[in-house]
């Protein structure tokens, strides 16, 4: 490369960081918005650890590896998805498998399988029964965040490195109200309630890799309960066997003692 091409390409690199130190918080969740809407397939890993809800001082965790297929028309979760629930000592203990039209629940420790036909039953479709915190979740999430600002206060943190990656830092906060993740997000009144969510969001993808969030009341703000996600392994827009890994079929349940669940 000769000189002026190496300064043409050093201050395009200049421009570049200039852009993304300037961006506020909003504009950043907008484009994590429209970096999702590239995303038609998935697969990552994931270990969560939360606040044990009968133990305020005791502390789950869980790992899991989930397979993805953008299903716009979903409303459930907005995915055709494959979730692997792996144990302490990283056997598959559980799985849940969603084809849009039926979830089956495998637990491989009793050989049980819970199946939820929303053919079937159709009215499983008019409430959320059954809830994963996606990337799809995340977006609707976030859209609805935009859009209802008045509730909501957004900031953005200074920048840190996480996995080896630059992120963006943004936290969300939300008092006297109280919602539900993904697309189950309504804001109800709660008077004296504080949820404060931190997103880890990768500056080049526009990705989340990491969710933080905190609940508790001000009337009693040592009982908090907590919740940190961590995303890594992350392949984007990969070739599935849908057969293999979306496969609800009572074939594929061969073995297990199956319970069908009916709508309440």
């Amino acid at each position: 490369m000769n000189k002026a091409g190496s300064i043409y390409l050093l201050l395009l690199l200049i421009g570049l960081c200039s852009c993304a130190k300037n961006e506020t918080a909003l504009e950043i969740l907008d484009k994590t918005i429209n970096s999702i809407d590239t995303i038609e397939t998935i697969y990552y890993k994931q270990d969560m650890s939360r606040t044990n809800p009968r133990m305020l001082n005791d502390t789950i965790f869980r790992y899991r590896e989930m397979y993805f297929k953008r299903l716009i028309q979903d409303s459930i979760v907005g995915l055709k998805g494959h979730w692997y629930f792996y144990d302490n000592d990283r056997n598959i203990s559980s799985e849940d498998i969603y084809d849009g039209n039926r979830l089956i629940r495998k637990n491989n420790l009793d050989s049980l399988v819970r199946m939820y036909d929303l053919v079937k039953f159709p009215a499983f479709k008019e409430k959320h029964f059954w809830s994963h915190n996606t990337l799809y979740g995340m977006q609707y999430e976030f859209r609805y965040i935009l859009k209802n600002m008045n509730s909501y206060s957004v900031e953005r943190l200074n920048d840190t490195t996480y996995m080896n990656k630059s992120c963006f830092q943004i936290a969300i906060q939300l008092e006297n109200k109280m919602t539900m993740p993904g697309f189950a997000t309504r804001l109800e009144d709660s008077e004296g309630s504080i949820s404060k969510t931190l997103y880890l969001i990768d500056k080049q993808t526009y990705y989340p890799l990491r969710m933080k969030g905190e609940n508790y009341s001000i009337e009693n703000p040592e009982e908090k309960y907590f919740i940190d996600q961590k995303y890594y392994d992350i392949k984007f827009n990969l070739n599935i066997d849908e057969d293999v890994q979306f496969n609800t079929s009572y074939e594929s349940i061969i073995g297990f003692e199956l319970k069908e669940i009916e709508p309440q």
